[in-house]
C-alpha cells in the first residue's frame, strides 16, 4: 500500500493504533483498541506457538516519521475545540516546523483573495515601505497587516484611499477595521514628505 499523498510505503504504528506513511507520517487510519486486542489475540496460535512480532521490519520507523507524528499530535492539540483554526499540514511536514502553519481560516481566506484578485506585488510595496519607515506598525493580526501594506501603496501612488468594500472583502476584514487602518496609514504617512511632495 502507498500514502496517498506522497506515494510512501504505508506501514503500521502499533503503540498508537495507528497506519501511518513512513516517508511524510500522514495518518492513514485509526485502529480502535478492540481492534488492536482482537489482533493480538489472533497472534497467538494455542499455547504451544509464539507471538507474531508486532513490527514489520522490512519498514523500519525513521526518526523523520516519530518528528512528524509528534507535529501533527501537537497541531491536533492545537486545533482541538478551535474550528476557526486551520492547519496547513503539507508546510508543517515540509519544514517540520510550525512556522506560518496554523492560521485563522479568516487569515487563509483573506491570503487566497489576495492571490485570487492579484494584489500581492501592491501589498508588497507597502510593506516594504513600512518595513523602512516603523516596523512596528506590522505588530498586527496577517490580514490586518496585508490590508494596512495595500492601503498605504496605494495611498502613496494616488493618493487616495482604496474603496473600503474592496478591501472588506478581500482582506476580510471589517468596516471598523478598514476605518482604523486607514487611519494608521495616515499617520504612518504624515511623518513622511511622500504625500506632500
Amino acid at each position: 500500500m502507498k500514502c496517498s499523498a506522497c506515494g510512501g510505503s504505508l506501514v503500521w504504528d502499533y503503540e498508537h493504533g495507528e497506519v501511518v506513511c513512513s516517508n511524510c507520517g500522514l495518518v492513514h487510519d485509526k485502529i480502535t483498541t478492540l481492534e488492536i486486542m482482537e489482533y493480538k489475540d489472533s497472534t497467538y496460535n494455542n499455547s504451544s506457538e509464539t507471538r507474531k512480532p508486532r513490527v514489520d521490519h522490512r519498514y523500519p520507523i525513521s526518526r523523520k516519521y516519530k518528528h512528524h507524528i509528534k507535529l501533527y499530535r501537537k497541531c491536533l492539540r492545537i486545533v482541538k475545540g478551535k474550528p476557526w483554526l486551520e492547519v496547513d499540514y503539507d508546510k508543517l511536514l515540509e519544514n517540520g516546523k510550525f512556522i506560518h502553519t496554523v492560521k485563522s481560516r479568516a487569515s487563509m481566506k483573506a491570503l487566497k483573495n489576495i492571490e485570487e484578485n492579484g494584489y500581492w506585488d501592491i501589498v508588497r510595496e507597502g510593506l516594504e515601505y513600512i518595513v523602512s519607515i516603523n516596523p512596528a506598525f506590522l505588530a498586527r493580526s496577517e490580514r490586518s497587516k496585508y490590508a494596512l501594506a495595500y492601503i498605504v501603496a496605494v495611498r502613496i501612488k494616488t493618493g487616495k484611499y482604496p474603496c473600503k468594500d474592496d478591501i472588506v472583502n478581500v482582506f476580510n476584514i471589517s468596516d471598523t477595521s478598514y476605518r482604523r487602518l486607514c487611519s494608521i496609514a495616515e499617520k504612518l504617512l504624515s511623518n513622511t514628505c511622500i504625500l506632500k511632495c
